[in-house]
């Protein structure tokens, strides 16, 4: 589903365009799916984790003591009794055959291909990775991740006992135990935010996104402790399995926040060319001209070789400036009628003959209709609503015509 910038520049701000973007790439379902999934893959990648750490005799002091900080600080409440569940299952995966073995990798294969999936939707991503280069990532996430937060435990505890730091670290300890975790969190987020999708993302950007997210992940561990604290409904209604749906409904806000970040970051580089292109006031005709020249360009270049165009070679062949340029193809990606490949080409995301000559206007944010969105409290404007929609139904008609017939040659 396609969102308009510039209506939701001048409507509402980006706020409002971040979730109105949430809701168009269906985000509550994906934050569904992500719940479910996770469920399911939490042992899996619990045991690779652990099995990886048992490699290194280094980490077998602190390793308790990561799982147990790990469940305490992700699940609020209910922690203790989780890690408690989860480690009995661990445990009891030593037991299984080499067909369950794999069964377990599988499952922890599909969460990190669920989360890759639905951030290459976010970032509007054409063309996933390839096998190989997806194999490397995940290798690095389930290997590196847990080599990383085991130094980094152990580091912070070499650290803090030497010398008399430990002592005056007692004045500190509430402040550093509140703060640092959500500092590793927002760190975390970014991380994610800059490596999973298959594109560039600029790392100010996925800054911004992982502070976001980590603040509002603080904000809804502090309310949901609270909850958690006083549910009496699900103990009476499942009884000893009441845990399950308490930390299903937890997974599903936490992902509800990691998506909502990564819809922040993807955000704001068409939201900085929203606001170029309403101050800089680029000519509507001009934009038009150089949006039919771009999709054209890429239209024939994936014809004939099935690959698309450079920027550089794009920006040649448009004759116009670098930011009437960036600002016309944010505008084109926001719309997914392109897309950005790894490498940096641009490819055409929408096939022509399947999009209208309206939706590009809706695009640009030309049009009566793009103009008059959030009209509606104008007084003045009110005794003309019926000539305005009636004006819009038939600009609406007459731009009812395929993309590829319009197209230049």
């Amino acid at each position: 589903m396609a969102v308009s910038v510039s209506g939701w520049f001048r409507q509402g701000g980006l706020p409002f365009y971040v979730g109105a973007r949430f809701l168009g790439n269906r985000g509550f379902d994906m934050a569904s799916s992500l719940a479910y999934t996770s469920l399911l893959s939490l042992v899996p990648l619990l045991a690779i984790a652990l099995a990886v750490l048992a490699a290194f005799p280094v980490f077998n002091a602190v390793r308790d003591q990561l799982q147990s900080a790990a469940f305490h600080y992700l699940v609020p409440q209910v922690g203790r009794q989780i890690q408690q569940y989860v480690s009995d299952f661990v445990d009891n995966a030593d037991k299984l055959t080499a067909a369950g073995t794999i069964g377990l990798a599988f499952t922890a294969v599909m969460l990190l291909v669920t989360i890759e999936g639905s951030l290459n939707q976010i970032f509007r991503v054409a063309t996933p990775r390839k096998p190989l280069s997806r194999l490397m990532l995940y290798w690095t996430v389930v290997t590196l991740g847990p080599l990383l937060a085991g130094a980094s435990f152990s580091l912070s505890i070499r650290v803090y006992s030497l010398g008399d730091l430990a002592a005056r670290g007692q004045e500190f300890s509430p402040l550093l135990n509140a703060v640092v975790p959500d500092l590793l969190m927002m760190l975390t987020f970014t991380l994610i935010y800059v490596a999973v999708p298959n594109r560039r993302v600029r790392a100010g950007d996925a800054a911004v996104g992982g502070v976001a997210a980590g603040l509002v992940f603080a904000a809804l561990r502090w309310g949901f402790a609270i909850y958690a604290a006083n549910a009496q409904s699900y103990e009476s209604i499942y009884g000893a399995v009441a845990l399950v749906p308490i930390f299903l409904l937890w997974m599903y806000l936490s992902w509800v926040v990691v998506l909502g970040g990564a819809e922040l970051t993807a955000a704001l580089p068409e939201w900085r060319a929203t606001r170029h292109h309403l101050q800089g006031r680029q000519p509507a005709w001009r934009r038009l001209a150089l949006a039919l020249e771009l999709l054209s360009a890429l239209d024939a270049e994936s014809r004939r070789s099935g690959k698309g165009c450079g920027p550089v070679e794009l920006l040649a062949r448009s004759g116009g400036s670098e930011a009437d340029f960036r600002e016309v193809v944010g505008l084109l990606t926001t719309a997914g009628f392109t897309a950005e490949a790894a490498d940096g080409r641009l490819l055409p995301g929408r096939d022509p003959a399947a999009a209208s000559l309206g939706d590009l206007f809706q695009a640009l944010g030309l049009g009566l209709a793009s103009i008059l969105i959030g009209c509606g409290d104008a007084k003045a404007l009110r005794r003309l609503a019926d000539r305005l929609a009636a004006a819009v139904d038939a600009e609406r008609q007459a731009l009812d015509l395929p993309l590829s017939e319009v197209l230049p040659g």
